[in-house]
């Protein structure tokens, strides 16, 4: 949602053990990511993320931390723009999405259901 730091969807329902392509778009005047992770490690994920604004590589890392909870992830997306995410989606469960970019994981932030078929 341009100017709020927010998702337009706080959650999405995908199919469980699958091929997919998400589009990310970015109406925002900022630039922003989706990163997937694992359920329980937002905080964890978040505060990586947030202290490689002070790494001078952070932005070409697109602030992504390298940690296992993080499954997948877009580059950073610059306003106006999109990026198209094809992975194969993980086992039916719960998991978090979120923002990295340095600050914006608390507020930009949601969850995933994967389901079986």
């Amino acid at each position: 949602i341009p100017a709020k730091m927010l998702f337009d969807k706080n959650e999405l329902v995908l199919p469980a053990n699958s091929n997919i392509t998400l589009r990310f778009k970015n109406p925002d005047e900022m630039p922003h990511n989706l990163v997937i992770i694992k359920n329980g490690s937002l905080e964890k994920v978040g505060k990586a993320a947030d202290a490689m604004a002070a790494m001078k590589d952070g932005f070409e890392k697109n602030f992504v931390p390298n940690l296992s909870e993080v499954l997948f992830a877009t580059p950073l997306v610059q306003p106006a723009q999109s990026y198209d995410l094809e992975f194969r989606t993980p086992p039916a469960g719960e998991y978090v999405f979120i923002c990295s970019f340095p600050g914006h994981w608390n507020m930009m932030k949601g969850i995933i259901k994967f389901v079986e078929k």
